[in-house]
């Protein structure tokens, strides 16, 4: 039953272990939040192989964030989100379907 537990949490454990809790703000955690959920709805669902956090930046109005994604091949998904966590901009490269997708409006 330990062995389980242990087991189950170390996935949970790794995706921490990178990123201190006390080092992201709240506005950050959204941001994170709000540009994963936009990115993974560019996607089929299971086409997502792996993606992590690339790089974090703020400023007084948004945070900006990139994500690396591995699915069919590998993408960089660029995000900015205001300090609700409302997606304000966000672009795949490479271009995914009949155009390039820069705004993501309200999702």
């Amino acid at each position: 039953m330990t062995r389980q537990i242990l087991l189950g949490a170390l996935p949970l454990a790794a995706l921490f272990a990178s990123v201190p809790a006390s080092a992201l703000t709240d506005s950050e955690g959204r941001a994170i939040a709000a540009c994963r959920a936009d990115m993974l709805s560019r996607f089929e669902p299971g086409q997502v192989r792996s993606y992590r956090v690339g790089e974090i930046a703020g400023t007084s109005r948004s945070t900006r964030v990139t994500l690396y994604v591995n699915a069919d091949r590998r993408y960089t998904f660029a995000c900015a989100a205001d300090g609700q966590g409302q997606v304000v901009t966000a672009s795949i490269d490479p271009a995914r379907g009949a155009g390039r997708q820069l705004a993501a409006g309200a999702r």
